[in-house]
């Protein structure tokens, strides 16, 4: 899910029996269209998918050869070791797939440049993946890896491993290693969706669905669509665009509570008011472009900032630091709140709630930026900072 899940998927807890994982995960996780038939229709049905892809493909660009210009992202040394693994934390000794997965995909939305970063990443975990088209988390020790703890959240799991492969293949296109690797794990996300309601639940035996895994999902379908795309072959793109176009829709049925209340961040009733998850769950959506009725993702935003934007630029100090959050602004051009976030988490740099997830943002960011602002002048909404444009 994201950054805030690191309070949990940070801390890796033995394997145990299905019913010890489920009351963990709940205690974590809970508050945590026809193929191109007709040939007198191709034509529309083309200009249709270009239009339904345009936005993921936006997200996609730094994991082609069009960001060229980019800076590179750097991990070796710190958080990926030389084999590609990568750690969660600095020069850590626990592997959890989706952190790595998310702070790749973010730097590139962030235009830095990941693709040698995460082509080594997906060399080494690639013939790791279980028969079963999932992911454990690993341990090293010694210099050797074990699988030592269930991935924390499959649906999310398999979204992030999924979008990866589909962003950062060769020009030439996925090597078969890598399709066969997108089909189990296609397969694997297929059993967690619950045809009632149209979203995606946590995993075989957690029956409940949470709004940010399956914004992650959407926005894998949405780059897989893309990915087809961008190689012309638009009749296995279609699939993708409608399965994306149908969770979309299904994410504001299950979720959305109309302009008063927001989203809901869990088809689970809870109580917990707390910023992560029911702040972070209001913004979001907005990462994989998700609409609601009425409403603008501008004035979401905006409003968002104003209720919860000093409370979150202050976390840094004393919890997650949520650079996902930093992510959202940057999207929105608000590049004074980048900045901002920047000086405020930087303080805490590789501290305890710090992981690869938000160093990939920090640096990206910081390439950037060509002063970065003092921490002092940081007002929130009246900090500046010289931002190389886009």
């Amino acid at each position: 899910m994201t950054s805030g899940k690191s309070a949990r998927r940070a801390r890796f807890r033995p394997r145990a029996a299905a019913n010890t994982r489920h009351n963990s995960a709940q205690a974590h996780d809970i508050m945590n269209r026809l193929a191109l038939v007709a040939a007198a229709r191709a034509c529309g049905a083309v200009r249709l998918l270009l239009r339904r892809a345009s936005r993921a493909a936006s997200f996609a660009m730094c994991g082609l050869a069009l960001c060229a210009n980019a800076a590179e992202l750097q991990l070796t040394g710190y958080y990926q070791r030389p084999d590609g693994a990568i750690t969660v934390r600095l020069n850590g000794t626990g592997i959890d797939p989706y952190f790595a997965a998310k702070a790749l995909l973010a730097a590139s939305d962030a235009q830095l440049d990941a693709r040698q970063a995460a082509r080594a990443w997906i060399a080494w975990l690639l013939p790791r993946q279980r028969a079963d088209g999932g992911f454990d988390r690993f341990c090293v020790k010694d210099s050797q890896y074990a699988a030592c703890a269930d991935a924390d959240a499959d649906d999310s799991m398999m979204a992030t491993w999924m979008e990866l492969l589909a962003r950062f293949a060769p020009p030439g296109g996925m090597p078969a290693s890598w399709a066969r690797s997108l089909a189990r794990a296609s397969a694997h996300l297929d059993t967690l969706l619950d045809k009632r309601t149209g979203v995606y639940q946590i995993s075989p035996t957690l029956h409940v669905a949470l709004l940010m895994d399956n914004v992650e999902v959407h926005s894998a379908l949405q780059a897989l669509a893309a990915y087809y795309i961008r190689h012309a072959d638009y009749v296995r793109a279609s699939p993708w665009s409608r399965r994306a176009d149908r969770l979309s829709a299904a994410i504001l049925q299950v979720f959305w509570r109309g302009e008063q209340s927001g989203f809901r961040a869990s088809t689970q009733q809870i109580g917990d008011t707390s910023f992560y998850p029911e702040k972070v769950a209001q913004i979001f959506p907005i990462l994989s472009g998700i609409r609601v009725p009425g409403q603008s993702n501008a004035t979401i935003y905006a409003q968002w900032m104003h209720r919860y934007g000093k409370t979150w630029l202050h976390l840094a100090g004393t919890d997650f630091p949520w650079g996902l959050i930093a992510l959202v602004a940057y999207k929105m051009n608000d590049w004074s709140t980048v900045a901002c976030w920047h000086a405020r988490s930087g303080p805490y740099r590789h501290g305890p709630h710090w992981n690869v997830l938000e160093e990939a943002l920090y640096l990206a960011f910081e390439s950037r930026m060509a002063d970065p602002v003092a921490p002092a002048s940081c007002g929130f909404t009246t900090a500046s900072a010289a931002i190389a444009p886009r």
